[in-house]
């Protein structure tokens, strides 16, 4: 008696984890664990925390597609179901819908078994502010169990640049100042690598000329300049770190200020650019 008693408890427990594992792979069960087994939580947001988008003449409407992924999970478990998402459009927005943009919905799937979704907007090119960048900040949110949004992916800005900038079309008075006092002076154009984007011809106290493709590369969006930690004239691993930000002013000059690294010390570099 006492044996079958143990036989048909082990049936009724196996029949209880048969019919839930069943439950748990069905995608018709809302707010169900997505991940195998229900015991991995996935992380899911923005492929890319910015974008930019630059066009100069009216093309007419681009229908972009910008992913939200899925990011990670903590067993590698794909999905099993579709993740519904929600896009909303943050405060922050400086951009006017109809105009810079059109958000062509407000939810997305990613569906079972991908690993993406792509949320459509439509980018207006005739519609960019030609003397300053405007943005679109997008949120992604979800609320299906065993899925969350990542903290640092959970917001996206679409940058939109009308403006496009022509410092290499003159020639600049060059003062580099270094934090000791001591100084070079020279003149020199800018080399435009790619839109809005330009290569100095000196760096620090080498004034130039330096070899081609050694400067001090440096962004331009609309009078305000931005550049990135680089390597020192693309030759040493000196890293070369801006300080603060720059503008262009009204007379098209402008100043660059940033840190070389040396073993000896770091050393600011002050570079002001008067336009000839």
């Amino acid at each position: 008696m006492k044996k079958i008693k143990l036989i048909l408890f082990s049936a009724v427990i196996s029949s209880f984890f048969f019919t839930s594992c069943n439950e748990l792979d069905s995608d018709t069960l809302e707010g169900s664990d997505l991940t195998d087994g229900g015991n991995s939580t996935l992380i899911v947001g923005w492929a890319n925390a910015t974008v930019t988008e630059s066009y100069f003449s009216d093309i007419g409407i681009l229908d972009n597609s910008y992913p939200v992924d899925v990011l990670g999970g903590s067993d590698g478990s794909p999905t099993t179901s579709n993740i519904d998402l929600t896009i909303t459009v943050d405060a922050s927005t400086t951009a006017t819908a109809g105009n810079e943009y059109v958000l062509n919905t407000t939810s997305v799937t990613i569906p079972a078994g991908s690993s993406f979704a792509g949320v459509p907007v439509g980018i207006n090119t005739g519609g960019f502010n030609p003397t300053q960048p405007t943005k679109l900040v997008l949120n992604v949110a979800v609320s299906v169990n065993g899925v969350v949004v990542s903290d640092a992916a959970k917001q996206m800005t679409i940058n939109f640049v009308g403006c496009q900038s022509t410092l290499a079309d003159f020639t600049y008075a060059v003062t580099i100042t270094r934090d000791d006092g001591a100084e070079t002076n020279f003149t020199e154009g800018l080399t435009m690598e790619s839109v809005n984007n330009f290569l100095t011809h000196s760096v620090g106290l080498w004034s130039p000329p330096l070899n081609p493709g050694h400067g001090v590369r440096f962004g331009d969006i609309c009078g305000s300049l931005s550049m990135e930690t680089q390597e020192l004239a693309d030759m040493y691993s000196n890293a070369v770190t801006p300080v603060g930000g720059a503008t262009v002013d009204a007379n098209g000059n402008f100043t660059l200020k940033y840190i070389i690294s040396f073993g000896s010390g770091d050393r600011t570099y002050t570079a002001e650019y008067t336009r000839q």
